[in-house]
């Protein structure tokens, strides 16, 4: 592989671009692969992800100045847990950002982006939640309607 040591090749997105070791931990967080409050380990994580401790240091740092690590002194990092705190932050994120980012989709969405977000939509209730699969493939079709 001749890739630099900070980036491996993954498929995570279409267009199978490789992923920085910041991108395939910060998935791993999000998706629930790290636990929260999981340590975290340098060493582990450039193991894991096949790099240097150099990346995996990094993307730590980049990791805790978005929110989604803790670092404490003489203990390392963590993954943060969602408590009351992080989920109100995120709350009102979502508040200041839904009004420009709907605007935006209004101005770039044809009629058929629209019809198969509907379609997406009422598959997802249909489902209930009752087939955790279909209800997971559903939501990733909301997701990934190309613009």
């Amino acid at each position: 592989m001749s890739q630099s040591s900070d980036v491996i090749q993954t498929a995570t997105s279409a267009d199978d671009l490789p992923a920085t070791v910041y991108e395939m931990i910060r998935e791993d967080i999000v998706s629930g692969q790290f636990a929260p409050n999981a340590r975290l380990k340098v060493a582990d994580l450039a193991k894991r992800y096949r790099t240097s401790t150099n990346p995996a240091r990094e993307a730590l740092q980049q990791l805790r100045g978005e929110g989604f690590v803790i670092m404490e002194a003489n203990r390392g990092a963590r993954v943060r847990p969602i408590d009351e705190a992080f989920v109100r932050d995120i709350i009102e994120i979502e508040v200041l950002i839904e009004p420009a980012l709907t605007r935006w989709f209004v101005s770039i969405a044809a009629d058929a982006d629209i019809a198969e977000l509907e379609a997406a939509q009422d598959e997802i209730e249909a489902l209930n939640f009752a087939d955790g699969t279909r209800h997971g493939q559903a939501r990733y079709a909301v997701s990934s309607v190309d613009l």
